[in-house]
């Protein structure tokens, strides 16, 4: 598809409620953005044959910590799906990750999590901050969390908190929070915001700012999002465009003192156009 055409449909996602996105069709449409001539059918293929692998590996009784086993088979066993240590390439988009049997953890948990639905499972992703988790549920109740970067092994409360800890520092502790279902477009922004980060790290203004765009296509409400694009564009020398996307953060953002401040670079803007 036209990357117009993939715009306009991402687009169109915008008004879609959460849990009717289709949550690995949509991160396939945003990847095929930099890569404009994958062969998206192919993709989706995959996508169906993690879903039925797992099927044909469970049974609607089957508890939770076995779902959990029957997910690290197929996605760490029989697909050889493992974590990215490379900072070059491990949030570089769902088709690479696919390509590649590798990725950060927002990617190999949305293919699984993606997988997991296609299979009939209860599945959702966690809001946990460094890095995403599955939560599995069972016909009876019960639940099992797996970690997408250790080959889908389970997952303790003590194992979440030494994590917590390692990433945020020994005061950190463990919140309700912390194990919040995080939904399918909260779960697209998260693996849109890796990539952004590394292209950040490495200095690619220009393509952060592209990612930033793409995912304002879907989640125009992100006000943030609007800030951020203001300040690359800035940052590249677009005053006009830069002043465009301020706006729509001043105008949406419900903080009164950002938007005191962004009215304030507005005005300065404005100045150096004329």
């Amino acid at each position: 598809m036209a990357a117009a055409g993939l715009r306009e449909r991402l687009a169109g996602l915008a008004a879609v409620e959460d849990g009717a996105l289709p949550l690995g069709a949509t991160a396939l449409a945003i990847a095929s953005l930099e890569r404009p001539r994958a062969p998206l059918d192919g993709y989706i293929r995959h996508l169906d044959r993690l879903g039925d692998d797992l099927a044909a590996v469970s049974t609607p009784d089957l508890s939770a910590a076995d779902r959990g086993a029957a997910l690290a088979e197929v996605m760490a066993g029989r697909h050889g799906y493992r974590i990215d240590d490379d900072e070059a390439t491990a949030d570089s988009g769902l088709i690479g990750a696919i390509d590649r049997r590798r990725g950060g953890s927002a990617a190999l948990g949305l293919i699984a999590l993606d997988a997991a639905r296609r299979a009939g499972w209860m599945a959702e992703a966690l809001a946990f901050p460094p890095y995403v988790l599955l939560r599995l549920q069972d016909k009876a109740g019960g639940r099992a969390i797996v970690d997408p970067t250790a080959d889908w092994s389970p997952v303790s409360p003590a194992d979440m908190r030494a994590s917590l800890k390692a990433a945020r520092g020994l005061d950190a502790e463990l919140a309700p929070g912390h194990y919040a279902p995080l939904g399918n477009r909260a779960l697209l922004l998260r693996l849109q915001g890796d990539a952004k980060m590394r292209l950040l790290r490495q200095g690619e203004v220009e393509r952060a700012l592209a990612v930033v765009e793409t995912t304002l296509l879907f989640a125009p409400a992100e006000e943030a999002l609007w800030r951020e694009a203001g300040l690359m564009h800035m940052r590249l020398g677009r005053l006009a465009a830069a002043m465009a996307a301020l706006e729509q953060f001043a105008a949406r953002t419900g903080n009164p003192e950002a938007r005191r401040r962004t009215l304030r670079l507005l005005r300065e803007l404005r100045g150096r156009l004329i």
